[in-house]
């Protein structure tokens, strides 16, 4: 396929991600204002987006490239590790296999979440936590809004709602409480990594998100066969993680992508679309052929 890639980005959610604020349609308006010819966005173990996107085909002049993406909760061991999944054809029966066992342990995970939070003293019912997050699994983001419904539960949140946490509250709140040894972690393993790399090795390019987040783990412990692409350049990394993360992609001969990991300014502020500091669009050539080559989910809009 013959492509200018020009701007792009390859890491963002839309409201179909339980944290996301903009629907696809409205983040297809900014990356088109913006000029950024090639995108995808990676919703939280869901493809509703990649489904919605798929209508818009040709619709806008046929000029903006859009890649089927979707961000997959996995564990490690006891680490909780994201990978994107790119180019996939979105009926596939075993990433649609896959996205299913997530949403039943994610259920339980949700019941036990709350249960804890009880136990902490916090006011909390599950069936209003469920009809808050509109159908979707309660993230970090519902429980957090609807814990601050309850005047009762003011002075535990007060960090994350007035307090020196107030700017990014959703992001501190999820990581100060749900993450491993937060104050309500509870242990249900969502996806085993290794064995989710194997069932869509064949099916999709996979790529280990924003590791810089993972401080606890030698990123090259994450290297198997079927991981294609490290998401080198992230609005987490520093300059000199970026280059680490270039060092290891060339090492191993991984595909490098960048992604700015867009949530909405409410969830994570001055965090923008296309801002993920890579410049130079012959980075991402190489993973555009890999997916070009899997002949599925990618199409212009």
């Amino acid at each position: 396929m013959e492509y200018s890639v020009g701007s792009f980005d390859l890491h963002m959610h839309s409201s179909h991600s339980s944290d996301g604020v903009l629907s696809p349609a409205q983040i297809l308006t900014i990356v088109r204002t913006r000029g950024i010819s090639t995108f995808s966005i990676t919703d939280h173990n869901t493809l509703a987006a990649c489904n919605e996107m798929k209508w818009n085909k040709g619709r806008y002049g046929s000029k903006t490239l859009f890649i089927n993406g979707v961000e997959l909760s996995t564990f490690h061991g006891d680490r909780e590790i994201h990978v994107c999944a790119y180019g996939f054809n979105e009926s596939c029966h075993t990433l649609l296999g896959i996205l299913e066992t997530f949403k039943r342990n994610r259920d339980l995970q949700t019941q036990m979440r709350v249960e804890k939070l009880q136990d902490m003293g916090f006011i909390l019912d599950y069936e209003e936590l469920h009809k808050s997050s509109g159908g979707k699994t309660p993230s970090g983001v519902t429980f957090l809004t609807e814990l601050s419904k309850h005047k009762e539960n003011a002075e535990k949140l007060y960090d994350y709602l007035e307090g020196e946490k107030s700017l990014s509250p959703f992001t501190n709140f999820y990581f100060d409480y749900f993450v491993k040894g937060g104050k309500a972690w509870v242990d249900v393993r969502m996806l085993d990594y290794y064995e989710t790399i194997e069932k869509l090795k064949d099916k999709a390019v996979l790529c280990i998100a924003h590791p810089g987040l993972y401080k606890d783990r030698e990123i090259e412990e994450l290297i198997t066969d079927g991981i294609s692409c490290i998401e080198a350049y992230s609005t987490y990394h520093s300059s000199e993680q970026v280059q680490k993360y270039l060092d290891i992609a060339r090492k191993h001969n991984l595909l490098v992508t960048a992604g700015s990991d867009f949530h909405g300014d409410r969830i994570k502020p001055g965090i923008h679309i296309g801002g993920h500091g890579c410049t130079d669009s012959s980075v991402i050539d190489p993973f555009i052929e890999r997916v070009v080559d899997l002949k599925y989910g990618f199409y212009f809009i």
